[in-house]
């Protein structure tokens, strides 16, 4: 993956408990602040891609729906989470 780039693997997880996951993880990152050795602070915040095993029955298919679902919530705007429609080929965004 790219230098701002991470997986998350959750098991026995469902769509609900990723996607409540991925809000708090965006949460914290959001809500943290780093000084840097001049005083200064810097926030930062995290856009996630949710994607659970469902019909994608393979490890390529879910890293794939993961990856377009971040890749959607980049382009929407900073600090989302978007979640892959397997289905649809698409992703929904869950929040803002």
């Amino acid at each position: 993956y790219g230098g701002e780039e991470f997986a998350v693997l959750a098991p026995e997880t469902d769509l609900r408990g990723a996607t409540t996951l991925a809000e708090r993880l965006c949460a914290d990152v959001a809500a943290a602040t780093i000084e840097l050795p001049d005083g200064r602070e810097l926030s930062v915040t995290a856009s996630v891609g949710v994607a659970v095993k469902g019909d994608l029955d393979r490890a390529e298919k879910l890293v794939a729906a993961a990856d377009e679902a971040l890749y959607e919530a980049k382009r929407g705007g900073k600090n989302r989470v978007m979640v892959a429609d397997p289905q649809r080929e698409t992703a929904t965004t869950v929040s803002a």
